[in-house]
């Protein structure tokens, strides 16, 4: 049975949070000294200053002379005042991706202000459990309930009304201050959220008490260590092979290089540690979007083995899905950019901040 540790630690003006299994780093969240890294999640009103029927898109002022990209919607025009979230992280020369389906996340459910019915994780199965979470909702007092959609998280499954209840209240209120906010200026109504509160809804673990809150526990699990390692573009394997990993501006490449012995068998072992591995890298390293896998010598027959590796390995945060085969024999995978890229300036506030 796998043990799991959340630690916490100081990190310039905010946190720093390292999820710990078995003693190895299995996610990290900070709080870098970044604008960018405070920009998913946020809700703003922004005004629409350019339709483009071919895009099918319009393109949105922001607060702080930022430019947004929403995709769809054909009744906008020229000068409309519309509330929107961000959704991806985003370069910073280019436009914020945002949409009007506003979504307030908790640890148990998820509001959303568009899609306006009650769904489940797909980790959530069992018919009586779906029932006894439909049940919590027939006495709910607020009637603000039927204007949004709910998704009860996988987490529900273990845990007790009463937690599933305060959180569904939290995200009502949340959704109440903004749709109820009467002021139509351009500018930000929620702030994204930060390190410690990413965590909290994002780990199951993750409960106040169990959290161990000191300057220097890192140290104990050599944290700043392997978050530094992810400098290097070169994951070595225990079999002898090694992944090389690089972030192109279309996508993320993962070349998976087998051991010297030439043998079939050994190049398989190579590419299930590699797709045991490959969902951890790309969490650590906040990388997203496309993700092109080319791997070793690997047989037909071995690939739904590789796709369910490579799941079985993944958390529910990583929202990995799997695109498909190349005709080449490369995997196709996508994943939302809702994470902060992890560049040398990131590595070089971590080493600062081990100095002060």
């Amino acid at each position: 049975m796998s043990t799991e540790i959340v630690l916490a630690e100081p990190f310039f003006e905010g946190n720093a949070l390292a999820l710990i299994q078995n003693g190895r780093i299995e996610d990290f969240i900070a709080d870098f000294r970044n604008p960018e890294n405070q920009l998913v999640g946020a809700i703003f009103v922004g005004e629409v200053d350019r339709v483009s029927r071919e895009l099918n898109s319009s393109f949105i002022k922001l607060p702080n002379e930022k430019k947004g990209f929403l995709k769809g919607n054909k009744h906008l025009k020229s000068g409309d005042r519309i509330v929107l979230q961000s959704t991806n992280f985003t370069p910073i020369d280019k436009a914020i991706v945002v949409t009007q389906n506003i979504s307030f996340k908790g640890k148990y459910v998820i509001i959303t202000s568009k899609n306006k019915r009650i769904s489940f994780s797909k980790n959530v199965k069992e018919k009586e459990t779906k029932l006894e979470l439909l049940s919590l909702l027939e006495n709910f007092a607020d009637s603000r309930i039927k204007d949004v959609g709910i998704i009860f998280r996988s987490i529900c499954i273990k845990s007790s009304p009463e937690k599933i209840l305060k959180d569904l209240k939290e995200q009502l209120r949340k959704y109440k201050d903004v749709f109820d906010n009467k002021n139509d200026s351009i500018c930000q109504l929620v702030k994204a959220p930060n390190a410690l509160q990413k965590a909290y809804i994002e780990w199951d673990k993750f409960d106040d008490p169990d959290i161990i809150k000191v300057k220097g526990c890192f140290d104990n699990f050599s944290v700043w260590e392997q978050i530094l390692a992810l400098r290097s573009e070169i994951v070595d394997l225990p079999s002898g092979g090694n992944l090389i990993i690089e972030k192109t501006q279309a996508f993320v490449a993962i070349d998976i290089n087998t051991s010297k012995s030439s043998s079939l068998n050994s190049a398989l072992t190579v590419n299930i540690e590699a797709v045991k591995e490959i969902p951890r890298q790309l969490r650590l390293r906040g990388l997203g979007g496309k993700v092109i896998i080319e791997f070793g010598p690997l047989s037909k027959k071995y690939r739904k083995k590789i796709e369910e590796t490579l799941i079985l390995n993944s958390l529910s945060s990583d929202k990995l899905r799997i695109a498909g085969w190349t005709n080449l024999g490369n995997l196709e995978l996508e994943k939302p950019r809702d994470r902060f890229f992890l560049t040398n300036n990131e590595f070089d506030q971590i080493e600062k901040n081990l100095l002060e």
